[in-house]
């Protein structure tokens, strides 16, 4: 009996197998991989040491975040042996590449199969059957991630992971199939001329491997989303010409963001007894859409305001060596915000992410990685135009897409300046980026994202796609918040002035945010979340109310790794809506609260767990603080501990309540209604109330930690999140700075509170960031104890000596400090001291300047009894 139910399971299994005719499987696992160059790859050198990993995998997770200048770029080699499935008679074998950056060779048990693989972010694949031999055989595979002139990027704000850092996939046909070793790895092509509520046209492409004398054809079927056959047609296929079949139907279930809805399209190839030799499956979306530069994006004949964000593939520690699940997860975040529109942004990205933009309903453009700077010479050129064509071509069948991208902010490295030459060569690249995009479809837009003036890209002749997109950072780089709405409309103003026909997106727009900075105190270029709020609430009033602006782009998504920053947080642009590992930032919420129909409601800062204040009054025992609250109700009430603050209404999504924290837990809740339902949300925050005068016996004085030279609270998460408080001017009876200024940064780009160093020896950067100079004194009016004192210090770009010396209530502390002879330049001082207070003298700690002028970045008191 056991074995008649083994051969049925075996009968099942080969059955449900022989239907998928085309065998795919991924082959990631069980790589040996070895960075640097090797002379003698084929050889077993036991001298070489080999390191197991699987795919996905960038060679880059750990350099591109440490406190050394630079990241590895060079080769790094990858050594696989297996045995090729025997699936069909005379079978096809391919490699299909999803990407490795950047320029990739392959070899087949030692003998190089096809031409090296250029550009680190398409599709490519490789039919490596004539290399095969009987049982095991050996793959090999250099990626080679340098810098070469002929390649884009050239240069770009962010960095170039090497590896092989999406899957591979092995792939076995019968000797007719549809093509895969092609420019695009693509052999169909879908193509919806005609579309309405009453009918849809449908054009399909195939391109089809065959040999010249037999009979073969090309059956394509269309099913719906609740897999019902629509459409079945079947065409003759001639040898060296591709397929072309066309069908029509009535009342098309239509595509939109509202409704992604997604018929399939099953290609088969069929010999004249039927049998099926090859299949492959696409999904279809039906939908027409226009943009017009006065009244925006139209998809269905319904005017729809594009919101949403631009995203980069990386993850924290991972590099670009990211899993499905998280690309996946990724668009399940961006559409809970609400976002209707992605900027597939610097260069195409994995499968999956099309993938959710189909079912999810994203607007979608798609770009190649020339940024900042043409690839030299004519060699560069058609190497671009080469990956132009890989990326249309792999992504061709995505009804998400709607524009093709030539490029990202290419006039940075600006051509003026680079000699006539190069300006020629930078045009012409323009122009036949624009020339192919229009080649390889006629069905969507061609577009290209700028950054310097419009008159700057008319000077140059670069305006040849058909969308123009904006790069532009106000109230971040330059100007301030209250100029936005005001800077927004003249640059479309400005844009469409030159070309009345092209459509204006605000292509990025942002600013940075590092979790650990908290204000109630907001500058520009702070860094604090609470300003990126209120950075991004001016954008959106002005973005939704400019009808001229088709569609924007958040810049970005997610904070992402770019190994030169050194913001806030070194190697990281926190510009995102989420960190680097996906936890959402205030901005967020207030997108989700506006872009969202159904009924919602958020603690903006539900985040910030644990606060601190100074007691509003002397034994006081609640400070008072304010909570922001973002809903898409009409208004809101706020609980502290039970108790009604009151009621607000919301204006423009949002809601500021002025909350009396007491010692301890707070528990802090909201409750608003919208179309009858009720929405509520709530925070857990642990508050240390310090009181207002440190010698009260009410409320007696424990320790506290100051952010010295700043307005910002800041948390260090690694830390259990302890807390340090922003600084202030001493005042009788509490604590404070005497005398000094902030540590000023001169740029036109930003504020000049703080610089933008990676401190060495410390992951809490903002802290040293940040700086008192020239300060004379820090005092706090404690009671008489023993406490344990920290000083934060260090000594960031400057090349003058400074000499100090510092001492406690008139006892030297430490003398003759040098900082930066001691310790070195940009290096975080982390000191502590004992001390006692004895005759109600509190605390002061003197600075004293013997050369230069004193400095410090952050403080520290503890009672310890």
């Amino acid at each position: 009996m056991k074995k008649l139910l083994s051969l049925v399971v075996l009968l099942v299994t080969i059955s449900n197998y022989a239907q998928q005719i085309r065998h795919i499987e991924t082959i990631n696992e069980a790589w040996y991989f070895y960075k640097g160059s090797l002379e003698t790859p084929f050889n077993t050198d036991e001298t070489v040491v080999w390191e197991n990993v699987t795919i996905p995998h960038s060679w880059n997770t750990e350099d591109i975040l440490d406190d050394e200048d630079g990241y590895y770029r060079g080769e790094g080699w990858y050594k696989k042996t297996f045995t090729i499935p025997q699936v069909y008679e005379n079978q096809q074998v391919f490699l299909l590449f999803e990407a490795a950056n950047q320029v990739t060779s392959l070899f087949v048990n030692g003998k190089p199969v096809g031409e090296d693989h250029i550009g680190g972010y398409t599709t490519f694949a490789r039919d490596i059957t004539s290399a095969l031999k009987a049982g095991k055989n050996e793959i090999t595979v250099k990626v080679d991630n340098a810098h070469n002139d002929e390649i884009v990027p050239q240069a770009a704000d962010f960095s170039f992971y090497g590896g092989i850092y999406r899957d591979i996939q092995l792939i076995i046909t019968k000797p007719v199939h549809f093509e895969i070793a092609n420019v695009g790895a693509n052999a169909i092509f879908i193509r919806t001329p005609e579309v309405s509520n009453a009918s849809a046209k449908v054009s399909v492409q195939a391109k089809l491997v065959r040999p010249k004398k037999g009979t073969y054809y090309v059956k394509q079927s269309l099913y719906d989303a609740k897999n019902n056959l629509v459409k079945e047609v079947t065409s003759k296929s001639s040898f060296g010409k591709d397929v072309f079949s066309e069908f029509s139907i009535a009342n098309p279930n239509l595509w939109s963001p509202e409704n992604p809805y997604l018929y399939k399209l099953v290609s088969e190839v069929v010999d004249k007894k039927g049998n099926i030799l090859d299949r492959l499956e696409n999904v279809v979306g039906f939908r027409w859409f226009s943009f017009d530069p006065k009244e925006g994006f139209f998809i269905n004949g319904k005017q729809t305001k594009l919101i949403g964000t631009c995203r980069h593939q990386d993850f924290y520690g991972k590099a670009n060596a990211v899993s499905d699940e998280v690309h996946r997860n990724d668009m399940k975040l961006l559409k809970e915000m609400g976002s209707n529109f992605l900027r597939i942004a610097h260069y195409p990205q994995d499968p999956a992410i099309l993938e959710m933009c189909n079912k999810m309903g994203f607007v979608a453009t798609l770009e190649i990685p020339f940024v900042d700077k043409a690839a030299a010479n004519e060699a560069g050129k058609q190497n671009t135009i080469n990956m132009l064509k890989e990326a249309i071509r792999f992504n061709y069948n995505n009804p998400s897409i709607v524009a093709w991208n030539l490029g990202n902010e290419t006039t940075m490295k600006a051509p003026d300046k680079l000699g006539e030459a190069y300006t020629k060569h930078f045009v012409s690249t323009h122009e036949a980026l624009a020339k192919t995009i229009k080649e390889e479809d006629e069905t969507r837009y061609s577009y290209t994202v700028f950054f310097r003036e419009p008159a700057y890209q008319d000077k140059l002749g670069i305006r040849f796609t058909e969308i123009v997109g904006y790069n532009k950072y106000y109230g971040w780089y330059i100007e301030e918040l209250e100029d936005i709405d005001k800077n927004l409309r003249s640059l479309v103003e400005r844009s469409l002035a030159i070309d009345p026909d092209k459509p204006f997106i605000l292509s990025e727009y942002g600013g940075g945010a590092d979790p650990r900075l908290r204000t109630y105190n907001p500058t520009r270029f702070d860094f604090s979340v609470d300003y990126q709020f209120l950075l991004h609430k001016a954008y959106m009033k002005a973005i939704l109310d400019i009808p001229e602006i088709v569609g924007a782009n958040v810049w970005n998504y997610a904070d992402f790794q770019v190994e030169h920053r050194k913001d806030a947080v070194p190697h990281i642009n926190n510009k995102g809506l989420v960190t680097s590992d996906r936890k959402k930032k205030d901005a967020y919420y207030l997108y989700q609260a506006l872009l969202n129909d159904t009924p919602f409601i958020a603690i903006a800062s539900k985040g910030w767990k644990k606060r601190a204040g100074i007691a509003d009054v002397v034994a006081g025992n609640s400070a008072t603080q304010p909570i922001t609250v973002v809903g898409n109700g009409d208004e809101v009430e706020l609980l502290v501990n039970g108790n009604s603050v009151g009621k607000q209404n919301f204006d423009f999504a949002t809601a500021t309540f002025n909350v009396p924290f007491e010692q301890g837990q707070n528990l802090i809740e909201v409750i608003s209604e919208k179309d009858g339902k009720t929405s509520k949300d709530f925070a857990n925050i642990e508050f240390t109330l310090q009181p207002k005068n440190l010698k009260s016996e009410t409320n007696p004085f424990k320790e506290i930690a100051i952010n010295v030279g700043s307005f910002c609270y800041f948390i260090e998460t690694d830390n259990v999140d302890y807390l340090w408080m922003p600084d202030q001017a001493y005042e009788k009876g509490g604590f404070g700075y005497v005398g000094g200024d902030f540590l000023r940064f001169k740029s036109k780009r930003r504020n000049n509170i703080g610089v933008d160093v990676s401190v060495k020896g410390t992951e809490n950067d903002p802290i040293y960031q940040t700086q008192r100079i020239g300060i004379e004194a820090y005092k706090f009016d404690v009671p008489n104890g023993t406490y344990e004192l920290s000083l934060l210090l260090a000594e960031l770009k400057t090349k003058e000596d400074n000499v100090m010396d510092i001492s406690v209530n008139g006892k030297t502390l430490w003398s003759n400090l040098n900082l930066k002879q001691e310790y070195g330049n940009d290096r975080g001082i982390f000191k502590r001291f004992l001390i006692t207070v004895e005759d109600d003298k509190g605390v002061t700690v003197d600075f004293n300047a013997r050369k230069g002028k004193t400095r410090l970045s952050g403080i520290k008191l503890r009672r310890v009894n």
